[in-house]
């Protein structure tokens, strides 16, 4: 059985697993909304019904500023899985090569790579981020690219290993007896052995992601005021939490459930592409 059917068969019969892709597949579709209903996106002041709790006329409540709380998630949720799609993709862009190399070339290829990861790795997750958004600002670009500086290193460092494995096996040698040049070696032959635990290890990234850039926001240097972010509303609600506590449940429950249900996807297809760890532990 290949990963793939093995991943919807696990889907279908892991309550957690498909717990999972239901509540993503929710955030989803609400970040898509606004796309088709760009009036979505210009949340209207109701100052009248400042910090109402919920009720029918507004579900989850209304804001210090007279903000539908509940539009605000919508387009929260549209900014935290944009920052952590483009977050992930620019990381594979950067890790992926560097890593092939490092694994293919090894000498003083390997080395360099080795070392940047070995600086990169030695500041705490946030550090990095919060200096270059301080020194540089908020906004979506520049919050992708300071969460990036620091993404690709996991996704080289795998890369590099599998690399290191690949490259002494039986195939690759006989495809480089034939006469395959190193290009076609490392991106034909090697890089497609090493997409399952990529995939693994990028759904897992994108709850990271989606933490690191509400943690930025909720400081102060995450997106700015034209995107709302969830983080950015936990920031907001400090000052209610007594008076209007909704206002920091709902934003802290989307980041639970989005982050959660990765979780539980990355655990299904970590699963799916390791048959012995699927059969130990029973689960089809």
């Amino acid at each position: 059985m290949n990963p793939a059917r093995r991943f919807f068969k696990l889907l279908w019969k892991d309550k957690w697993a498909l717990t999972g892709a239901t509540v993503l597949t929710f955030w989803l579709v609400v970040a898509l909304v606004p796309q088709f209903f760009p009036e979505l996106q210009d949340v209207p002041m109701e100052l009248s019904a400042r910090l109402s709790a919920p009720s029918k006329e507004f579900l989850l409540g209304v804001n210090d500023n007279g903000n539908s709380v509940a539009l605000l998630l919508m387009n929260g949720a549209r900014t935290s899985l944009m920052v952590s799609l483009f977050t992930v993709g620019m990381s594979l862009l950067v890790g992926i090569p560097l890593g092939a190399a490092a694994g293919f070339f090894g000498g003083w290829v390997d080395g360099i790579v080795s070392r940047l990861i070995d600086i990169l790795l030695s500041f705490p997750p946030l550090i990095l981020p919060i200096a270059i958004t301080a020194f540089f600002g908020g906004g979506l670009l520049n919050v992708v690219v300071a969460l990036s500086v620091t993404g690709w290193v996991s996704y080289a460092r795998l890369v590099r290993g599998q690399f290191l494995s690949i490259r002494e096996r039986e195939f690759v040698t006989a495809a480089r007896s034939l006469g395959a040049g190193d290009l076609r070696l490392m991106f034909s032959h090697i890089l497609p052995n090493t997409l399952s635990p990529l995939a693994v290890q990028a759904t897992f990234a994108l709850a990271g992601v989606i933490i690191s850039e509400a943690g930025l926001s909720f400081l102060g240097l995450g997106v700015n005021q034209s995107h709302t972010s969830w983080g950015g509303l936990l920031n907001d609600a400090r000052s209610f939490l007594t008076e209007a506590p909704f206002l920091a449940f709902f934003p802290a429950l989307a980041l639970f459930s989005v982050v959660s249900s990765l979780n539980f996807l990355g655990e299904a297809l970590r699963l799916a592409f390791d048959p012995r760890s699927l059969s130990q532990a029973g689960r089809v």
